[in-house]
Parts: structure tokens; C-alpha cells; sequence
């Protein structure tokens, strides 16, 4: 079977119809999404429709979580990167929110494992990104394989049979995919990962969109870098009149400055 696990897709309907046409050109047969689908982008209705009609499992996310008032609301009020999500709420059905609302934190599925943020405290929202909350998330659970999102940013630890960890593949990571392409690697079987399959909606450093397929039979693990159409999303953003994000400014000046 090839999964295919996508997270963070952020109201940007665009960017996930992209990553669903090429995980089924790859022949995924079930589809995985770790959380977030509001937040941040420009159509969260139209998100919310795909993320239904594609998706055999889908998780709560912190921006979800947010969206429809399971957050403490004087922390969603005073965090402008709620900002969206409470415009959300007047966008969405009732229905469409209860169906958010019952979204759940955890996923364990053929020997893996999914959450949004992190596996200690899933409802807290950790990040995965320092080398404690590594060894600390690989402690909390016994399965070989996590998956996880949050953070926007593709990453994949190995724990080994040994006790060592090591970020893998970090270099590949690092500059943005200017055509669709894989990072592929077989998992060792006395080894554990941790994969962060970054996010589909909302990318950060890299500059393009991403996810992950493990096909559980030949034992592979995918990441799928796709390039990430800025233009489009300005131009949605603009059109409707939403004030553009801080990130994306900055990403914008990065990719100038890459240019040279």
C-alpha cells in the first residue's frame, strides 16, 4: 500500500489539488492529511471540500482547533496568527465546523504513527524540531515509523538500533524544488523515524510545497518536493482583499536575494 501524508494545507486549495493529482499519478490508495486545514490562505470553504472528498483519515491541527473554538479564545485573540482562522468561523457551516470540531489528535495505522505537532501532548501543540524533543517524542511511543507536520518543514530523524540520532538528508532539503521531485530512502529495519512531511499549503525556508508517500510493502519512504506557486497565491490573496502574511513577505525577499 502507498500512503500518501500531507499536513498544513492551510486554506490554499490551489497548492492541495497539485499535491492530491500527484500523489495519485505515484498511485498512492489512501491519503493521510496530519491537521491545519484553515488558517493562513485564502479559501478555507474550498479546502475544507477537497480535505472531505480526498481524504480516508483526517486529523485536528492547531489552526482546526482554533477555527472552531476548542482553543482558549483569549490565546486564539491575541495571536495574530489566528488572525484567519477567525475569519474562518463566519465562513464555514455549522456542519462544516462540527465536522472539524471531531477531527481527532492521533492516528496508528499498519505499524506508524500520526499526529499533527508532536506525540508527548498532541492536544498541546509542540514543535518537533530540537534534538530533546526528538529524543523525547521517539520515548513516548513505541511504534518504528511517526509521522507528524507542524512545523513546515520536511525533516526525517533516524533513531538507530544503537541509541543514535541523526537528521538525514538535511542538505536536500535546504533550497526549493524548482520541478516536481523525490527524496526517496529505504528504512532500515532496526531503526526508527520520526518524519515531518512538511506542508502542502504554507511552505517556510524551503520555498516549496511538500509531503510524504510510504509505500508499506517495499518498505520506502518518499518526500515529494513540489515547486510552490507564488504568484497564483499573491494574486488570490490580493483579490480578495486579505492582507498578505508576514512569512510570505519575508519568503518573497529570500527568493529575491536567492536570485541574486
Amino acid at each position: 500500500m502507498k500512503y500518501a501524508i500531507m499536513s498544513d494545507a492551510h486554506a490554499n486549495p490551489l497548492a492541495l489539488e497539485t499535491a492530491l493529482a500527484d500523489a495519485r499519478a505515484a498511485k498512492c490508495g489512501k491519503f493521510i492529511l496530519l491537521g491545519d486545514v484553515t488558517g493562513y490562505g485564502y479559501d478555507p470553504k474550498r479546502t475544507l471540500e477537497l480535505v472531505r472528498e480526498n481524504f480516508d483519515v483526517v486529523l485536528m491541527g492547531n489552526h482546526d482547533s482554533a477555527c472552531v473554538e476548542l482553543e482558549p479564545e483569549w490565546e486564539v485573540a491575541t495571536n495574530y496568527n489566528y488572525d484567519f482562522d477567525r475569519m474562518a468561523r463566519e465562513l464555514l457551516t455549522e456542519e462544516e465546523k462540527a465536522w472539524l470540531r471531531g477531527r481527532g489528535y492521533l492516528h496508528e495505522e499498519n505499524g506508524f504513527v500520526c499526529t499533527h505537532g508532536d506525540f508527548t501532548n498532541p492536544k498541546m501543540w509542540n514543535y518537533i524540531i530540537y534534538p530533546d524533543a526528538v529524543e523525547q517524542n521517539f520515548l513516548s511511543r513505541a511504534e518504528k515509523l511517526m509521522f507528524c507536520g507542524h512545523t513546515h518543514r520536511a525533516a526525517i530523524w533516524e533513531k538507530t538500533e544503537k541509541g543514535a540520532c541523526r537528521l538525514k538528508l538535511e542538505k536536500r532539503f535546504r533550497e526549493p524544488a524548482v520541478k516536481a521531485e523525490s527524496v526517496s530512502f529505504k528504512l532500515n529495519q532496526t531503526s526508527r523515524y520520526i518524519v515531518n512531511v512538511g506542508s502542502v499549503g504554507y511552505p517556510r525556508n524551503d520555498l516549496c510545497g511538500s509531503y510524504g508517500i510510504f509505500d508499506s510493502d517495499a518498505r520506502q519512504m518518499t518526500i515529494r518536493r513540489l515547486p510552490f506557486d507564488f504568484k497564483s497565491y499573491i494574486t488570490e490573496m490580493t483579490d480578495r482583499n486579505l492582507k498578505l502574511p508576514g512569512w510570505l513577505c519575508q519568503l518573497l525577499l529570500a527568493a529575491q536575494a536567492r536570485q541574486g
